[in-house]
């Protein structure tokens, strides 16, 4: 067998005659000697300075450490060795077996034992050194396959803990990802037997531990602190003493010895995996040295999985947005803008402007039809949620048996027909706003739920166990006298004084007539338009009806009378024949029947409170401009006129800036 010209050996040996005979063998054989050591300490040192590519060890050595503890650490340092000794206690001799060395040559040796024996330990060494090679490429492959798969992280930490247990044993695998606000634990996994794994996480842990979910939420932060490597032995314990999470981990799970290593990932992630054993040697430098190894694919595989992960949040937030906005369209009752220009309305004006920026609760009051929710969406387009979702619940329309988890979602299985996960309103609204219609509807045992989320600002899915950080602004709205329900027992006080943190009253149609030509008349346009016909006006006899009739079910009712002469005109606008349908819907005496004879009668009466409408309309906007008439955001531009129109018609109607 030819020999290995230029391989580095370091000699181990106490006896200096021994050591010089392996010497000027070696040096014939052509071998490069790196040191002649007589202590573990001397080897060391020599180790350090240049690492050898064998090491011939002598089992009893000068100093407290034999060889056999210098094995190991070679071991740890994949450098294969050769036993040399005269030792013949079978006890010595099985304890060196159990260190997998390459060789054994027993003194006195010959020449000829020596070389072959390196030769073949190189050999084996090689061979070895490139199986583990392709062990770590098929482990590579692997990690790529657990973290590039769909999955929940429940079940990929079951196969990292299987995968990694030939390479590094160990009892327990944690891991998890940090940013600079928020700690993400992916869950932990003990092994209890042989392909057996028991999953315990932070709420199993709680559970084992005495502590809360909550009390460990706290001090989970500090794990993170912990930085990368081996702690082991009194090590260890000064790692319990001062972080509380490895402490409490430590003490409930019985462990002597960690291996932690941090990824710094892209966006800010850090990911983390550590892993503990019981005993208090359990890991070596080897362990360490494979993670980081394995750093570049592990950091290119995570930071995928997290994209992955971020893009289909993304699909399925897109997917429900775009289904609850297809819904928005098929029942919304859209009226396009606040038509009115009366004393009670410009009140509520005033009131949107001082609350929409404010990141308050809003309470919206008032009769079925006066428009709450199209005071909502104003709200909302003038808060900096703008361009956020917009997220509409009707409390009253929704069965008490669903409203839950409509509201806050459900995991998989969490009740019969649960066939996957799905995001509730809330999480669906996150960063926007949700209009709660109807929230005098709510039953009183949800009422306790929704308390926590104005509170807590975070929401927990139907069947599931983790705490879900919502920022979403809620107004919310109501045609019932929420104090008379609180003093029947019907609606929580604490939930009351929550909502009505700034209250907005909205006027009846009836009390704020002067707005009925306005709202006439945009309904007729808009209304003529969907179907078809051209728009010329109402007829004044019906205007008249109009302003006397006391609208019960107010402006959608109001909205609905227009939409039925529209369909049923005879191509002349609302006249004739939507007259009589205006007469015969709003007829005295009848369901909806008039009971106020107050309104004007006359042509000229009603063109007199139409232009005493549009003049007070007029000087809305132009104090709304500052005065100003042209130019962006002039009044002009808010009317939509011309300048020289709107000019006209302020001569017309007496308005100078001395009104302004």
């Amino acid at each position: 067998m030819a020999t290995s010209i230029g391989q580095n050996v370091l000699i181990v040996e106490d006896e200096f005659i021994v050591a010089n005979d392996l010497e000027m063998m070696l040096d014939r054989a052509k071998y490069r000697i790196v040191g002649i050591a007589s202590s573990v300490q001397e080897a060391l040192v020599f180790i350090d300075k240049q690492k050898p590519d064998i090491v011939i060890l002598d089992i009893m050595l000068q100093g407290q450490q034999t060889g056999i503890e210098l094995a190991k650490m070679l071991a740890n340092m994949v450098i294969p060795f050769v036993y040399l000794s005269a030792n013949s206690n079978p006890g010595t001799l099985e304890e060196a077996k159990a260190t997998h060395p390459y060789g054994f040559l027993v003194k006195p040796f010959r020449e000829k034992d020596v070389l072959v024996t390196l030769q073949m330990a190189l050999y084996r060494h090689a061979h070895s050194l490139e199986t583990c090679i392709r062990k770590e490429q098929s482990l590579k492959i692997a990690l790529y396959d657990i973290f590039s798969q769909r999955g929940e992280w429940k079940q990929k930490m079951q196969e990292l803990n299987q995968l990694f247990d030939p390479f590094i044993p160990h009892d327990y695998l944690f891991a998890g990802l940090i940013n600079d606000q928020d700690v993400f634990p992916m869950l932990g996994v003990s092994q209890i037997g042989r392909d057996e794994y028991q999953h315990i996480g932070v709420t199993e842990l709680a559970g084992l531990s005495g502590f809360s979910v909550q009390e460990l939420g706290l001090i989970l932060p500090d794990f993170f602190l912990v930085n990368s490597g081996i702690c082991q032995g009194s090590d260890f314990g000064s790692l319990k003493s001062s972080n509380k999470f490895v402490d409490l981990l430590a003490g409930t799970l019985r462990f002597g010895a960690s291996l932690v290593y941090q990824l710094q990932l892209s966006q800010g992630l850090v990911f983390l995996i550590s892993f503990f054993r019981r005993q208090s040697d359990g890991f070596h430098t080897e362990h360490l040295a494979l993670l980081e190894r394995l750093k570049e694919p592990l950091m290119l595989t995570i930071d995928r999985r997290i994209a992955f992960e971020e893009i289909d949040k993304l699909r399925k937030r897109l997917e429900e947005e775009n289904h609850f906005l297809q819904e928005e369209v098929k029942t919304n009752i859209e009226y396009g803008e606040i038509v009115g220009a009366s004393k009670s309305l410009s009140e509520v004006f005033k009131k949107i402007e001082q609350v929409s920026a404010i990141d308050t609760s809003v309470l919206i009051l008032g009769e079925s039809g006066t428009g709450k929710e199209l005071v909502a969406r104003s709200i909302h387009n003038r808060s900096p949620r703008k361009n956020k979702i917009l997220v509409k619940v009707n409390c009253a329309a929704l069965p008490p048996s669903l409203i839950e988890s409509e509201l806050f979602g459900h995991e998989k299985g969490a009740f019969t027909g649960a066939i996957e996960r799905r995001i509730g309103k809330f999480e669906l609204a996150n960063g926007g706003t949700i209009f709660l219609d109807e929230i005098g509807e709510m039953p009183l045992e949800l009422q306790a739920r929704l308390l926590r989320v104005l509170q807590e600002k975070e929401i927990e899915r139907l069947g599931g166990k983790d705490c879900i950080k919502v920022d979403v602004r809620i107004i919310a709205a109501t045609n019932r006298d929420l104090e008379k329900e609180v003093g029947e027992g019907r609606f929580r006080l604490d939930l009351y004084y929550r909502l009505n943190v700034f209250p907005i009253l909205l006027p009846a149609l009836r009390d704020r007539k002067e707005d009925i030509p306005l709202l006439a008349d945009f309904f007729g346009k808009k209304l003529c338009r969907k179907v078809g016909k051209p728009f010329r006006g109402i007829d004044e006899r019906a205007m008249i009806d109009l302003l006397q009739y006391q609208w019960p079910g107010n402006i959608r009712e109001l909205e609905n009378v227009i939409e039925q002469a529209a369909i049923v005109g005879d191509g002349q606008g609302l006249l004739t024949l939507g007259r009589q349908l205006i007469n015969k819907a709003i007829e005295p005496g009848g369901a909806q029947g008039s009971t106020s004879g107050g309104g004007p009668k006359t042509l000229l009466e009603i063109k007199q409170l139409q232009q005493q409408t549009e003049r007070e309309h007029i000087l809305t906007v132009l104090k709304k401009a500052n005065g100003r008439i042209r130019g962006k955001n002039g009044a002009a531009e808010l009317l939509n006129l011309k300048p020289t129109t709107l000019e006209s018609r302020m001569e017309k109607l007496g308005i100078s800036r001395s009104n302004i």
